[in-house]
């Protein structure tokens, strides 16, 4: 009888290990999971080593131990826990998920759509997540007209309900659609009986590569006088977000423009997310020649932004100077062109075309403050709106004020 017994316990114990070990491995790789959730990643990563030492054919922990090194920004060494997987002929959902994501984090696009063709082929059940990745990437590679075509799909529209792929739609239409046709119109209401002061201008701008050129035409009626300005901009796009601005204006009567208008400027990032710039502009008018040394600081932070540029003016006839400041915040909403905008002055800017238009650039005070809101109409249009005030000095012989209430409105458009 004892015998007997004994052959039971024996045989019990036998077929109790693989059991035992099953369970082992599972406590363990919870235990990684815990870790990993409580962002102790090197521990993590320990713990589920442990497990996988215990059963070597587990991909789920391979691709496990693939994400935590992924989110460490180790994406090389995620890959070749992930090609582990790939030799066990783990092919779960889970593991192209997570391939997925590292090629993304990683920035490695191309690679990314061929890991999205392959998981399709294998019935990957989350089409959403492999369109998204898709449309990423394709934005990545600026191959703006193949994402849009992607979306515009009949079998893809129903994902348009995502927020993430609808923003992303049209961000890429806007990068894509890059012939720009502009339209702008201001009114100013003036105290001490001045008649109202009308400025418009139409424009046209588009892609040169990867530089941008714009023209355009001012219409400004001021003062019972009107002139044209026929202007010039060009963006010469260079290495690491640095860029150049070029301007040249002419104005067809210069009773109100300056004849000839020349800028320069160049523009630099700083680091953690600040911006700047220096430059230039130059003023030909009929009775002074004007130059200008400006530049800006800048710097974005969640979703606002705010800069301030100052302007030193030199007139060179009769050799004066003065110095004015112009300071700008927005609140940005889903995307660059939904925002809300206040800027502030301190002098006449000579960028600012309601100051030049005004009978010839002047150096009197002037404090103004503008409230903006620019929004889209729909995907490829959007709608500027501006209401302004300003208190400034006029008159030569007495120093006299007035008010300014300006009213401004724009419009843009963007066609393939």
């Amino acid at each position: 009888m004892k015998n007997k017994n004994f052959i039971l316990i024996i045989f019990l114990g036998i077929f109790s290990i693989p059991a035992f070990a099953q369970v082992n491995t599972d406590s363990l790789f919870q235990n990684a999971i815990n870790l990993a959730k409580e962002k102790k990643y090197d521990q993590s990563i320990s713990e589920a080593k442990v497990a996988l030492d215990s059963d070597k054919n587990r991909g789920d922990i391979l691709v496990f131990i693939a994400n935590v090194c992924s989110w460490q920004g180790n994406n090389e060494l995620s890959k070749t826990y992930l090609d582990k997987a790939r030799e066990l002929s783990y092919f779960s959902p889970d593991y192209y998920e997570s391939f997925t994501n590292v090629l993304l984090r990683s920035g490695e696009f191309v690679d990314l759509l061929q890991k999205c063709d392959e998981a399709e082929k294998n019935n990957y059940p989350n089409k959403e997540d492999l369109l998204l990745k898709r449309m990423i990437a394709r934005s990545g590679l600026k191959q703006y007209d193949e994402g849009v075509n992607l979306i515009e799909e009949p079998e893809n529209k129903e994902f348009l309900r995502s927020e993430k792929i609808d923003n992303l739609y049209t961000d890429l239409l806007l990068k894509r659609n890059t012939h720009i046709i502009s339209a702008f119109y201001s009114l100013d209401l003036l105290s001490h009986d001045f008649a109202p002061q009308q400025l418009a201008s139409m424009g046209y701008s588009f892609k040169v590569g990867e530089h941008t050129w714009a023209f355009r035409a001012n219409y400004a009626n001021r003062f019972g006088m009107n002139d044209v300005q026929l202007e010039s901009d060009f963006y010469w796009m260079l290495k690491n977000a640095h860029y150049m601005y070029f301007n040249y204006g002419y104005a067809l009567n210069a009773s109100l423009f300056p004849r000839h208008r020349v800028g320069l400027e160049y523009y630099f990032p700083l680091g953690n997310k600040f911006e700047g710039s220096i430059g230039g502009r130059y003023l030909n008018f009929p009775t002074s020649d004007v130059l200008i040394f400006t530049g800006h600081l800048g710097k974005y932070f969640g979703k606002s932004w705010v800069s301030v540029r100052p302007f030193y003016v030199y007139k060179l006839q009769d050799k004066t100077s003065s110095l004015s400041f112009i300071g700008n915040y927005r609140l940005y909403g889903k995307n660059a062109l939904n925002y809300w905008g206040v800027e502030v002055g301190l002098g006449n800017s000579p960028d600012d075309i309601y100051s030049v238009s005004s009978g010839g650039f002047n150096q009197l005070v002037a404090y103004r403050i503008k409230l903006e809101r620019n929004f889209m109409l729909n995907r490829v249009s959007d709608l500027h709106i501006g209401l302004g005030y300003a208190r400034e000095e006029f008159g030569t012989i007495t120093t006299q004020f007035r008010n300014r209430l300006t009213v401004e409105l724009g419009y843009k458009l963007r066609l393939k």
